[in-house]
């Protein structure tokens, strides 16, 4: 099959072309023809060595969602059929950047059928960050405010449809040139905020009649995650995704947030996006063969999620 891996960790030189076996499903996953997958900061990472599974097998192919077919199942799998569009977000020794890939089951779930092969690769991890982020870690409810920093990359737009969803007062920071894409998701365009132009924490503060926001998400990350919890009102909540260093605050109960995968929880976002209560924004889709042009797509500032097409 072909494949794009590394043979080892470092810059982005190291994604490379492959021919390689075709992999074998244990009893408990299923084997799945990739159609698309999707990219992120964390593939990047793992490239690098930051995020490696144990005992990492070289050439060490990368990615962690997909979207694709159901090639043949393993002996104790019985809730998938062979042939069904599936979706997934997985952990295991190899990855999604690949026509084949082995995954466990139970991480495995029916795909949105609303969506495209493209548009579903889009989705797992980005909205299964974003729903754990929202629904779980901070807990928002209808009539909260509730800010995202971030709101037109892949979690940040998934987060603010949850949101609205809910029944919560929307605030999101972008560029102005996305008012009108969070304006598509259900932001108020008075409650977007242009972090270019805007001293961020003090618009939260007005936006909000100087109360600050009920609860927030940092989906930008790094330092900026600092500025994001001073919008928090006191004994507010507020969630991070890359794991910086928050000093404790004000009575804020700060979360890092860790995504698990879940079939549960890609059936939830199924049903969401089937209804039409939650859309996907793609950015750049590159063939597999440009994994290298779609990794340095995704560390650098984009609009969207950047998907690999296998079809």
């Amino acid at each position: 099959m072909k494949a794009v891996a590394i043979e080892r960790f470092g810059g982005l030189d190291q994604l490379k072309n492959f021919e390689l076996p075709k992999p074998e499903p244990k009893a408990d996953e299923v084997l799945i023809r990739v159609r698309a997958a999707g990219v992120g900061v964390w593939d990047s990472a793992q490239r690098q060595g930051k995020l490696t599974p144990d005992n990492p097998h070289f050439p060490l192919i990368l990615g962690a969602e997909c979207s694709g077919n159901i090639e043949r199942l393993g002996s104790n799998v019985s809730m998938l059929k062979e042939g069904e569009p599936v979706y997934t977000y997985f952990t295991g020794k190899q990855g999604a950047y690949a026509q084949y890939v082995t995954v466990k089951a139970n991480m495995v779930a029916r795909k949105p059928t609303s969506l495209s092969y493209i548009d579903a690769a889009a989705v797992p991890v980005d909205g299964i960050t974003a729903y754990q982020s929202v629904v779980d870690d901070l807990q928002v409810k209808a009539g909260e405010w509730f800010f995202v920093a971030g709101g037109a990359g892949g979690v940040g737009s998934m987060a603010v449809q949850i949101a609205t969803n809910i029944g919560a007062n929307v605030i999101a920071s972008v560029q102005s040139e996305d008012f009108g894409m969070l304006e598509s998701l259900g932001v108020m365009r008075d409650r977007l905020i242009d972090y270019t132009k805007s001293d961020v924490v003090k618009a939260v503060q007005k936006i909000t009649g100087g109360k600050g926001a009920d609860a927030a998400l940092d989906a930008v990350g790094g330092k900026n995650a600092k500025q994001t919890i001073e919008a928090v009102r006191d004994g507010g909540r507020f969630a991070e995704l890359t794991g910086e260093s928050i000093p404790e605050q004000r009575g804020i109960k700060i979360t890092h947030v860790q995504s698990k995968p879940s079939a549960t929880r890609l059936d939830t976002l199924r049903d969401l996006i089937d209804a039409g209560k939650l859309k996907v924004h793609i950015g750049q889709v590159f063939p597999l063969a440009q994994a290298r042009e779609a990794q340095a797509a995704v560390e650098h500032t984009h609009n969207g999620k950047i998907v690999l097409t296998l079809e």
